[in-house]
């Protein structure tokens, strides 16, 4: 027989007894969050804690909760049926939406996702790279030079002599 598990929500509830402010402080210390995460979990939306959690993880997150003085949400999860895996006969068919919410597993520290790939270092032309020579160097010198702004060709132009302003700000008054 499988054992009972659950998923762990919160929706920013508070007991009735408890100090809002306190709590707020109690949760952010016990998960080290930031004001930001603290607000997320505040916000009136459901935060999903911890999914598909054992019975003994229920119970001392409840407690957590309880003591900071907030209201934990459990959910039992339903039990998964064992599935046979799809072959190439039923590749066809369109997945079937489920109410169980998708959980992905991450590989094994010692398992790689894909195999290595081999790389022919004899492809890459680097002829034209050199280091930079001494120690007193900085990542500014790694930099091409600017581009220069080129200088407009002015020769075809002329100045035209200015005409006398009279008086009045006018010419020739």
């Amino acid at each position: 027989m499988e054992e009972a598990r659950f998923d762990l929500t919160y929706r920013g509830e508070v007991l009735p007894e408890a100090d809002p402010l306190a709590v707020r402080a109690r949760l952010a210390a016990a998960f080290k969050l930031d004001p930001a995460g603290i607000e997320r979990l505040f916000d009136g939306h459901p935060v999903v804690v911890k999914r598909d959690v054992d019975a003994s993880t229920r119970a001392r997150y409840q407690e957590l909760f309880h003591r900071a003085g907030a209201r934990l949400i459990v959910t039992a999860r339903p039990a998964a049926p064992l599935q046979p895996r799809p072959n190439a006969a039923h590749a066809d068919r369109q997945p079937v939406a489920s109410d169980r919410p998708t959980t992905l597993a991450l590989a094994d520290s010692d398992d790689f996702l894909e195999a290595p790939r081999t790389v022919n270092i004899d492809l890459f032309d680097t002829s034209e790279l050199s280091l930079v020579e001494g120690q007193n160097w900085t990542l500014a010198d790694c930099e091409p030079p600017p581009t220069p702004i080129p200088i407009p060709d002015l020769t075809h132009l002329t100045l035209a002599e200015m005409e006398p302003v009279g008086k009045r700000g006018r010419p020739d008054d």
